[in-house]
């Protein structure tokens, strides 16, 4: 889904009175990684340029624009799991379920964001600042009630973090995920958790909306490219606070591009990845607006056990919030228990979060507050029962509504 909660907005930050602050501000995030407050001040700068491109662009003063999405194009495989310079918006998202032998469990989250500063850079150093590139990473510990989370904001010089094109590589620091041949591996650590993985996947790539272009809304160029690998096969390790899990289960990844964002009057989405013990899978997002109604643009994919797609449009499936639970640190409502109905599939699911709080706060990153999560199903499919798993993102329950980003 295109996240606006993925995009990353400027945030405030105080300018260092003295030279010599500076200075050595400089020299501590070149040689020693910037601390979160001089991350701030770089995220700052960066996003004010990218803002102000943005808004150039819209009155077409800009030469240096993006490419933006607006016919359908063919993906080709394995070259289009790499980087897209040429539009301004990228992610590669990593989500999943996992379980150790003695069923305990877990769920997880690893994403690579990149922003385009500047499609061409006027300077050839390399030094020079292309792309921004963000990465945030969770573990929920179910068993413990938990949710961990991590993050990070390098600038794309030096080789502090970037994308490969033609390949997937993409890294962050000692953050990445890179591939060999069809397998996916995940590396990410942090103070309290880590987590190390091999994915395979089981199906070919699906595509998502009208042949890989997914619409976001009425005007010309507001849409992405989209693809997801919906069921990976995972294996590995997370250590919290020490202690390592071997783990075994089913993981996720979506990898989106784009130039646009979100319209006036869409204030947020609701996105589902859901995973059946049938062998199916379904992706919904339903967009909201402002004054309470789902978007028509929301959209969703169903496939099947051979890995047959079929794309839903937003007359296709209901989804209604059930049970809410609201975030003492940030004030949002999350819908938490959800029904969603699809009649053509003759689908009824129970959807239920395994940790009411998986809450993501990426202040030093995005500023942006979202509810990112596992999740368990039950219902029926055809006139069968069917249990199932996945992951849920919610954004624009926190703050300003994701439709005025860069804008």
């Amino acid at each position: 889904m295109l996240n606006g909660s993925r995009i990353n907005k400027a945030l405030i930050s105080r300018k260092p009175v003295w030279i010599i602050s500076c200075i050595a501000l400089g020299f501590a995030c070149i040689f020693g990684g910037c601390n979160a407050r001089s991350r701030e001040t770089h995220v700052a700068s960066d996003l004010f340029v990218a803002q102000t491109e943005s808004a150039a662009t819209k009155r077409g003063e800009n030469s240096d624009a993006w490419v933006r999405a607006t016919t359908a194009r063919p993906f080709d495989f394995p070259a289009d799991h790499g980087s897209h310079e040429d539009y301004r918006i990228e992610w590669w998202y990593y989500t999943g379920n996992l379980q150790t032998e003695d069923d305990r469990h877990f769920g997880y989250q690893l994403t690579f964001f990149r922003t385009g500063l500047r499609r061409y850079p006027q300077s050839t150093s390399k030094w020079a600042i292309r792309n921004l590139y963000t990465a945030h990473f969770a573990i929920s510990d179910i068993k413990n009630r938990r949710h961990l989370q991590a993050q990070r904001n390098s600038r794309g010089a030096i080789h502090q973090a970037g994308a490969d094109q033609g390949n997937l590589h993409s890294w962050n620091g000692d953050w990445e995920v890179r591939t060999e041949k069809a397998t996916h591996h995940l590396l990410a650590k942090s103070d309290r958790m880590s987590l190390q993985l091999r994915l395979d996947p089981t199906k070919r790539p699906i595509v998502h909306g009208e042949d890989g272009l997914s619409r976001k809304g009425p005007a010309e160029g507001n849409a992405s490219f989209y693809y997801s690998l919906t069921n990976l096969k995972s294996e590995g390790a997370i250590t919290i606070d020490g202690k390592e899990y071997r783990v075994t289960g089913e993981s996720w990844m979506d990898h989106e591009f784009s130039t646009s964002f979100l319209e006036p009057g869409q204030l947020g989405w609701d996105w589902f990845a859901i995973q059946l013990d049938d062998k199916t899978e379904i992706m919904l997002y339903r967009m909201r607006r402002e004054d309470g109604s789902s978007d028509p643009f929301s959209s969703g994919t169903f496939v099947d056990n051979a890995g047959n797609q079929t794309h839903l449009t937003a007359d296709d499936f209901i989804l209604e919030p059930v049970t809410h639970w609201n975030s003492k640190l940030s004030g949002g409502n999350y819908p938490v228990e959800w029904k969603v109905s699809i009649p053509q599939l003759k689908c009824h699911l129970r959807v239920t979060s395994r940790l009411p709080d998986q809450e993501m706060r990426t202040r030093e990153t995005t500023g942006i507050t979202y509810w990112e999560g596992a999740i368990t199903l039950n219902g029926e499919r055809d006139g069968k029962r069917v249990e199932g798993q996945g992951y849920l993102e919610m954004t624009g329950y926190v703050g300003q509504g994701l439709g005025s980003i860069l804008e």
